[in-house]
């Protein structure tokens, strides 16, 4: 006889699933100015066939006077997506990271 429960990962994939577009402010924990500066990001979700969820926050940034435009892929571990998942207020999310915002 079969569960009428599904499986915790199928739950945990639809609930990362719904993650995917949304908008996180991403910090940086080595930033010291007062106030500090924080970019808007975008949660990207991505399916990899046979294996678990790919959570990662794409960060686009500026072109700047000595810097052209470009784009920060950032990683997140499980740990890291339940520190995200847990940030979330009113629909949006924070992030901060251990590296430079660059």
């Amino acid at each position: 006889m079969e569960s009428a429960h599904p499986h915790p990962s199928v739950n945990r994939d639809a609930d990362l699933r719904r993650l995917d577009g949304k908008i996180v402010l991403v910090k940086s924990s080595r930033d010291r100015r007062n106030p500090p500066t924080a970019l808007r990001g975008t949660i990207e979700v991505r399916e990899n066939p046979g294996a678990a969820l790919e959570v990662n926050l794409a960060v686009d940034f500026p072109q700047m006077f000595t810097q052209s435009a470009h784009r920060r892929t950032i990683p997140l571990d499980p740990t890291g997506i339940t520190r995200l998942i847990n940030s979330e207020y009113n629909g949006t999310f924070e992030f901060t990271i251990d590296d430079e915002l660059t």
